[in-house]
């Protein structure tokens, strides 16, 4: 499988063969994004992963593909904490380097227990498969004595919305590209900016420069220091007021043809919301748009049961939505014809994860007046429009769709689409971040404290 998706393990892969290095497999895995992991789970994960270094009786390196925002119950980052379990047992003789999500939160033990972290340099993130090429080659050269590795690591008191974190555009792009810059300066590896995933509740959060260095630490800091105080100078760049869906959907309608796509980013499946809200279905229901082509996605798991019990072209009511998360989402009522059922399986066809396989439980699409709204069991990333296409609707020929992502969307729904439109509404990934109940990340941080 991770020869047929375009991924940080097939650039890692693909560079090592090319050396002709033996490549030795140990663990891999993926989920959509969610609350903490359960400490019990927690534990049977880091053991396997413990277990499969330990049963290796010799080997020269190590390099891992992670996000780098994982979080357990009790832990704050669970990247950190394998990583350093892993260095434990290996000693500090074998390099350890890391590719990262852009998204990704830096420790300090991230910085002493690697010998090189590297990041994505693109949001959406189109680079993964090269980040991942990138991160073996310095690992190559580290193994044929060509680099000494050092990094710098320099954390910035500020978490910003995503909505902001594009990098062909803006001032993110500009940072971006001065990173390119910095990367062509004798001995400078490779330089990362993280900005950390916003909706992260841990002590240790943060945007973060990251520069690996050949043994230069003294040039490292000067343009890690340069850095950080231009991200700290651009902080108020980043925030961006978004319309509710009622002035969203007006703004929709003043456009011709469409797709309109509206990013509800609030209740982003691939941030770790719980998928499960409706308010644009409401305020279309409210604004008396159902007359329009829509597609809409929502996670309820027993809405599908229940539709899949009345069967194909049967008539259903019932109260959808909220499901999971009570505390931002709440059910309403609909009547719809079901008009198709299946057992939610797709696959990435976009530039994003390509060749990836998604399986977002059964899934049933009611037809509400001319609203295709697609129920699933199971939370999923929503940003290809292969998940839609899979159930029978086709985006394009749609006035709204609905994408639970404030970033992830622009990739594949920008080319096709008359506008993409962020939309305000509650959820546990909320673009205004004040409005939500931080309890770890301190008050001094930007943007609770805007001086």
């Amino acid at each position: 499988n991770a020869l047929k998706e375009k991924t940080e393990v097939k650039g890692f892969i693909n560079i090592l063969k090319k050396e002709k290095m033996k490549i030795i497999p140990l663990m891999g895995g993926w989920a959509v994004s969610s609350g903490k992991i359960k400490k019990k789970d927690f534990k049977i994960i880091i053991n396997k992963f413990l277990l499969s270094i330990k049963k290796i009786e010799k080997f020269d390196g190590l390099l891992l593909a992670l996000h780098g925002s994982c979080a357990a119950e009790g832990c704050d980052s669970v990247d950190s904490y394998l990583i350093e379990k892993i260095r434990n047992i290996i000693g500090n003789k074998i390099p350890i380097m890391i590719s990262l999500d852009l998204h990704a939160n830096i420790t300090r033990s991230m910085q002493k227990n690697t010998n090189a972290i590297v990041g994505y340099k693109t949001c959406p993130h189109t680079d993964i498969y090269e980040t991942g090429k990138k991160t073996a080659e310095l690992m190559i050269s580290r193994l044929k004595n060509k680099i000494k590795p050092k990094i710098i690591l320099q954390k910035l008191p500020m978490i910003t919305q995503a909505e902001n974190h594009l990098t062909d555009r803006g001032v993110f792009k500009k940072l971006i590209q001065k990173t390119r810059q910095y990367e062509k300066i004798p001995n400078i590896l490779s330089v990362s900016i993280f900005a950390m995933q916003p909706w992260l509740d841990v002590k240790e959060a943060g945007w973060a420069i990251t520069i690996v260095s050949n043994n230069n630490s003294l040039k490292a800091k000067k343009l890690t220091k340069i850095l950080a105080e231009e991200v700290w100078s651009k902080r108020f760049k980043f925030l961006l007021k978004l319309p509710t869906p009622s002035k969203a959907l007006k703004l929709g309608m003043k456009i011709k043809g469409g797709p309109i796509t509206l990013g509800e980013g609030a209740d982003a499946t691939m941030g770790g919301s719980t998928g499960d809200g409706l308010w644009i279905l409401k305020s279309i229901l409210k604004n008396k748009l159902d007359k329009e082509k829509c597609a809409i996605v929502v996670v309820d798991k027993q809405a599908v049961k229940k539709a899949m019990e009345l069967g194909l072209n049967k008539t259903i009511r019932l109260k959808i939505g909220g499901s999971l998360n009570r505390k931002y989402n709440q059910p309403i009522k609909i009547v719809g014809k079901i008009i198709n059922i299946s057992n939610g399986t797709f696959r990435y066809k976009g530039k994003v994860y390509t060749g990836r396989v998604v399986n977002m439980g059964n899934a049933v699409v009611i037809k509400i007046n001319n609203i295709n709204l697609l129920v699933a069991e199971k939370s999923m990333p929503t940003t290809d429009p292969e998940m839609y296409r899979s159930q029978g609707i086709e985006p394009c020929k749609m006035k709204f769709v609905v994408v639970k992502s404030p970033l992830g969307l622009w990739t594949e729904y920008g080319p096709i689409s008359k506008a993409v439109i962020s939309v305000d509404t509650p959820g546990s990934c909320r673009a205004d971040l004040t409005k939500l109940p931080f309890k770890k990340i301190p008050k001094k941080f930007f943007p609770f404290n805007l001086k």
